[in-house]
């Protein structure tokens, strides 16, 4: 019994351990990393009683990881078809991390994806799915550095 146990935990590592497994859980946790800080940031410049637009070179920062994300959100998916083509370990977590990257980099930098409460259910149900505030906020701050 303890030898199947030992011979099952090796098997599901060696499927949720593959390198690209590994790659799409780093990207996953990246984006959301990329979320995280950008609701900090906003959160203390509120608790300091700011504005809650962020500096420049945060936008510019942000900008910069968006680019950054499609790069590495295009070499996964390139690397996932890659391996369904020559194995078949690990192939579902990592599309299922990678769709959940994907899923994510698209929530905070393009089309608002979760709503939780009956109001901002009923909302959507009313207007259909909305720009993101950091995707707004982006697109309002490359507008105002344009006419400058």
């Amino acid at each position: 019994m303890y030898v199947f146990m030992l011979e099952s935990i090796a098997l599901i590592e060696a499927l949720l351990f593959t390198p690209l497994s590994l790659f799409c859980f780093f990207l996953l946790e990246w984006v959301l990393l990329q979320g995280t800080v950008y609701w900090f940031l906003k959160w203390k410049r509120i608790s300091q009683k700011k504005k809650t637009e962020l500096h420049e070179s945060q936008y510019h920062w942000f900008g910069r990881l968006k680019k950054t994300n499609l790069v590495l959100l295009i070499l996964a998916s390139g690397l996932w078809v890659i391996q369904w083509v020559f194995s078949n370990e690990g192939n579902w977590w990592a599309l299922f991390l990678l769709v959940f990257a994907i899923g994510e980099h698209i929530n905070y930098y393009h089309t608002r994806l979760s709503y939780q409460t009956p109001a901002e259910w009923k909302d959507w149900k009313k207007r259909g799915w909305q720009r993101s505030v950091l995707a707004r906020e982006l697109s309002n701050h490359k507008r105002v550095k344009q006419i400058h």
